[in-house]
């Protein structure tokens, strides 16, 4: 397996992805709007500070990290807004190998952290947790539906 980085050029592959790992079990999104779904894709890999990766067995995209550089007081940190392993690569250490070829890159460019968001109660949550992330009691996550 291997990784690049991923654009603006791969966001039909990206989407297909996305698709693939977020509409099923355990998450069930709804993206009925397939326009919507493109713009999300493209706003992730376009953003001035996009930075996202793709894991490949041979040439097939099997794993996404969509996230970003943000520039902190501590240092500067990659966002990971979306990351996932297609369902059939599950469980086999695909989505391990990512995160450390990531971290791996993130170093080489100066970058101190990785943050991201996830639901407590999903199975991703004790993933990232097994792979060192840490929650942060501290902190709390708001919306406001509008």
């Amino acid at each position: 397996m291997h990784i690049r980085e991923l654009g603006t050029d791969d966001v039909a592959e990206i989407r297909s992805v996305f698709l693939g790992i977020f509409t099923g079990e355990p998450w069930n999104d709804c993206w009925e709007d397939p326009a919507q779904c493109h713009q999300y894709i493209v706003e992730l890999t376009e953003n001035r500070n996009s930075l996202s990766y793709g894991l490949y067995e041979g040439n097939r995209l099997i794993g996404i990290s969509l996230g970003r550089v943000k520039h902190w007081y501590a240092g500067t940190e990659y966002w990971i807004d979306e990351f996932g392993i297609l369902p059939q690569h599950q469980g086999r250490g695909a989505g391990t190998e990512l995160l450390s070829m990531i971290a791996q890159r993130l170093k080489s460019r100066g970058i101190v952290g990785m943050v991201l968001l996830t639901e407590r109660e999903m199975p991703a949550c004790r993933f990232y947790i097994q792979n060192g992330f840490e929650t942060r009691e501290e902190q709390v996550f708001l919306v406001k539906m509008l």
